[in-house]
């Protein structure tokens, strides 16, 4: 059986950001290999955060900008990105848009 699920099926997560896990060890996947939406409202950074494995991001919507070990990336949809584990990271919407809308996956490195 192929493990799936439904965005209107998962939770919303706290924080600076709304948030769905999409996919996580519930579905199969191994070695913290983890899968979600993310929507950036506010037009501040939070506080960078780094992680010990890898994150890539996918823009689906909005516009906004991201800061990744200090230097800052503006985001647009259609474009993709890869953090390196171990790397500080934050995003922000743009203040011409209600909010920046992402794919993000976590993989082991």
């Amino acid at each position: 059986m192929i493990p799936w699920v439904r965005l209107e099926e998962v939770m919303a997560e706290a924080g600076r950001r709304t948030g769905y896990t999409l996919l996580d060890e519930r579905h199969g996947c191994v070695n913290g290999c983890r899968m979600g939406i993310s929507f950036y409202s506010f037009d501040e950074y939070g506080t960078p955060t780094a992680h010990e494995d890898q994150e890539g991001f996918f823009v689906l919507e909005g516009r906004g900008m991201a800061l990744i070990g200090g230097e800052e990336l503006v985001l647009e949809p259609g474009m993709a990105f890869m953090i390196p584990a171990g790397t500080p990271h934050a995003m922000k919407r743009d203040r011409q848009y209600e909010y920046c809308k992402v794919l993000w996956f976590h993989g082991a490195v």
